[in-house]
C-alpha cells in the first residue's frame, strides 16, 4: 500500500511528551493572567498614559512568556497560537476558562507518560503541583527519554473516560426531558427510562472493574451518586470528564492525523 494511504498511528512517546510541555505552558498562562473583570475595575482610575503603558507592558510580558517555550512553540496548535497572541487586555473569559480546564487533560498526559501512578477519581481536581514539577528533567532530555504506558493500559483508561462522559451526557438528556428511546429489547430487559439504563450500566461497569464501586447503582463522585450532584457540582465534574476523555482519545490515536484541536469526544 502507498505510504500516504496508510492510517496514521497514535502519537508516540515523544509527541505526547512535547504535547504535555506545550499544554503546561498554555495552562499556566491562563491561570496566571488576571481576569478581565478584575483588570477593568483596576483601570477605572487610570489615566490614558497609564493605559498605554500597561498595554505595552502586557504585550512584553506575553512575548517573554511564550519565548520560554523555546523550540516547542512550533508545536502550538492553531487554537493555542490564537490564545498565545492574547494579552491581559484581550484574553476573553471563555479562552481563559477553557485553557485553565486543560490542566485535567495535562494530568492525563502526565499519567500516560508514567509520571503519575494513578489518575485520581472522577470529581477530584487535578493536582496543580504537577505543573510546578513538570518536566522532571531538562525538556530536551525528557522528550528524548519519554516512555508511554502500554497500549492496553491507555485504551482501558480511555474506555473508562468515555464511559464517564456517557454518564454525563445521559444526565444531560434527563435534565432536558428528552424522551427515552424504548425498544422491545430494552423493555424485555426491564429498561424503561434513562435512569434504568444508568443503573444497569453502573452494575455492569462495577462487575467488570470499570467502576471500583457504585452509589445507589450509579457512578460515584465522592460520596454522592452522579444523579445527586448539584448543577454546580455537575458542571465542574463534567469539565473534568470531558478533558480527560479528550486527552486519552488523542493519546490513543482517535484524532484525525493526530491533530489535537480536532480530537473527537463521541460516546
Amino acid at each position: 500500500m502507498l505510504s500516504f494511504l496508510k492510517k496514521k498511528g497514535p502519537p508516540d512517546s515523544e509527541a505526547v511528551a512535547m504535547r504535555a510541555i506545550v499544554l503546561r505552558h498554555v495552562v499556566v498562562y491562563a491561570q496566571t493572567t488576571p481576569p478581565r473583570e478584575m483588570l477593568a475595575e483596576m483601570m477605572k482610575s487610570w489615566t490614558r498614559d497609564d493605559v498605554v503603558k500597561f498595554g505595552d507592558e502586557s504585550r512584553a510580558r506575553r512575548d517573554e512568556y511564550w519565548k520560554r517555550l523555546g523550540p516547542y512553540r512550533k508545536h502550538l496548535t492553531p487554537l493555542e497560537r490564537a490564545f498565545a497572541e492574547t494579552t491581559m487586555e484581550s484574553m476573553s473569559l471563555r479562552q481563559q476558562i477553557d485553557a485553565s480546564w486543560r490542566v485535567e487533560a495535562f494530568q492525563a498526559l502526565v499519567w500516560a507518560l508514567g509520571l503519575l501512578q494513578n489518575l485520581p477519581p472522577v470529581g477530584q481536581p487535578a493536582d496543580e503541583e504537577l505543573l510546578k514539577s513538570f518536566p522532571p528533567t531538562e525538556p530536551g532530555s525528557f522528550v528524548k527519554h519519554a516512555a508511554l504506558r502500554p497500549g492496553p493500559a491507555l485504551e482501558a483508561a480511555r474506555s473508562v473516560a468515555e464511559l464517564w462522559h456517557w454518564r454525563s451526557r445521559t444526565r444531560d438528556l434527563i435534565e432536558r426531558g428528552d424522551a427515552f428511546p424504548q425498544s422491545p429489547q430494552m423493555l424485555a430487559a426491564g429498561i424503561r427510562s434513562y435512569d434504568d439504563i444508568v443503573r444497569t450500566t453502573a452494575q455492569h461497569a462495577r462487575a467488570n472493574g470499570d467502576l471500583v464501586t457504585t452509589i445507589d447503582n450509579d457512578f460515584p463522585v465522592g460520596e454522592k451518586a452522579f444523579r445527586d450532584l448539584s448543577p454546580e457540582e455537575w458542571s465542574e465534574v463534567r469539565s473534568m470528564i470531558v478533558e480527560r476523555h479528550f486527552a486519552l482519545n488523542w493519546i490513543c490515536g482517535l484524532a484525525p492525523s493526530n491533530q489535537w484541536d480536532d480530537t473527537p469526544t463521541d460516546t
